[in-house]
């Protein structure tokens, strides 16, 4: 999985996260990722839902997107571990 560079607070777009879930889903079912590299990709991602805009129209959007990433991770904890 590509390293995501540095996001500030208050610069993130929504799309760009949605951006980042959809790269770490597909690392998920990749079974050559280590478990760590999928923690610290996961870590990252929740880290980065703190800095959406909740006043933003697409808020919304990226906390399913969020949900569908914890519920993946979840769900293939077993195949990584």
């Amino acid at each position: 999985m590509q390293a995501q560079p540095d996001i500030k607070p208050g610069s993130l777009d929504p799309n760009t996260f949605l951006i980042e879930v959809e790269a770490f889903c597909e690392a998920i079912a990749d079974p050559a990722q280590s478990h760590d590299e999928l923690k610290r990709a996961l870590c990252r991602i929740v880290m980065h839902a703190a800095l959406l805009d909740p006043n933003d129209a697409r808020f919304a959007g990226a906390g399913v997107s969020l949900k569908a990433a914890l519920c993946a991770w979840l769900d293939a904890e077993p195949l990584h571990s």
